[in-house]
């Protein structure tokens, strides 16, 4: 399985964070850390999520991309020891 490192900024939301874990666990991805901040003077949010799958990350990103609040979303590949 391969594991990659999304990088997600945001417009900060009450659900946000929700419907992302949702659209990751939707499209057969395992999560396996996440690190969610928020700066509520600006009203951003970054969220750095490392997945798992033998799926192809394009069929996570795309999907991610397309949600309301998302302003962008960086993928790099983790390798493992």
């Amino acid at each position: 399985m391969q594991r990659y490192i999304l990088e997600i900024e945001a417009t900060d939301k009450p659900v946000l964070l929700e419907r992302v874990l949702r659209v990751i666990r939707h499209r057969g991805f395992a999560i396996k850390q996440v690190l969610a901040t928020q700066n509520q003077a600006s009203g951003v949010a970054a969220i750095e999520i490392i997945v798992e799958s033998d799926r192809p990350i394009s069929l996570l990103t795309n999907q991610i991309e397309k949600l309301w609040d998302i302003t962008a979303v960086h993928v790099s590949t983790l390798n493992r020891a």
